[in-house]
């Protein structure tokens, strides 16, 4: 699998911020237009990740750091894209006193940012929100930002780095999937099976599906608006499909959960 590397980089004065960078508009690349930290893949010139990541970050927003600003290097993890293969990507985490100048390669990025943290800690940030490039009925957790909402990777992996994220990630689908079917059977709808393990027809999926069934239409659009009000739930699901016919929910370990009507 490729690797990676990305930059946290955390200013702590005059308030608690982190450096975000808006991605360049490219055709074929996955991340095109998104909120991201600075980072990208390993040079064969690279000495190591920690090299990638302090390359990447002087090569996209012109700041320079050493390798001993680093303060902690977080676990690795999959990065997963609609083309192409998934990333092995290693956060590195820094610590600076102050803002430093971001001056983006208008090749790279489009913006560069530095966030207040308190942006990803309040609650009402956080919610399940239509992306660009996604169908309507698709909603993925995320915060609004001008221009594009910080979704996907990006989003998962600062919620893990400000434990935002729940530590039980099979429990945390299931709560979603569970809010989803409450909301259901207090629309009218009743409840025909409860929550039954079906083993997976793909053969690239290892965990099951649970199933559960309901009678009557979904009302697509009564769902979408509940499931976009503010609140952490957002943070224990990584994506919902919703439609008339079923949702589905993609939980944190990836399994998934299906209501069907």
């Amino acid at each position: 699998m490729p690797q990676a590397a990305v930059a946290i980089v955390r200013a702590r004065a005059p308030e608690p911020r982190f450096l975000l960078m808006r991605r360049a508009e490219r055709e074929g690349d996955s991340w095109s237009g998104h909120w991201s930290l600075p980072g990208g893949r390993r040079d064969e010139a690279d000495s190591d990740l920690l090299d990638t990541a302090l390359r990447e970050l002087r090569e996209e927003c012109g700041v320079q750091l050493q390798r001993e600003q680093m303060c902690a290097a977080l676990p690795q993890a999959i990065a997963r894209r609609r083309s192409g293969p998934f990333l092995l990507v290693a956060p590195f985490v820094f610590e600076v006193e102050t803002e430093l100048p971001a001056v983006p390669d208008a090749r790279e990025a489009a913006a560069a940012v530095w966030l207040p943290l308190r942006t990803l800690l309040d609650p009402n940030r956080h919610s399940f929100q239509r992306v660009p490039g996604f169908p309507a009925e698709t909603l993925f957790p995320a915060i609004a930002l001008p221009g594009a909402p910080l979704w996907g990777f990006t989003y998962r992996l600062l919620a893990d780095w400000l434990e935002i994220a729940p530590r039980e990630c099979a429990k945390a689908g299931f709560d979603v999937a569970e809010n989803i079917l409450s909301f259901l059977l207090s629309q009218g709808l009743t409840l025909r099976r409860s929550w039954r393990a079906q083993a997976p027809q793909d053969s690239n999926e290892s965990e099951p599906l649970w199933v559960a069934e309901v009678s009557g239409p979904i009302q697509a659009d009564a769902v979408l608006e509940h499931l976009s009000s503010p609140g952490l739930h957002a943070a224990k699901a990584n994506r919902i499909d919703v439609t008339p016919k079923s949702i589905r929910i993609y939980g944190l370990a990836f399994e998934q959960y299906l209501i069907r009507a």
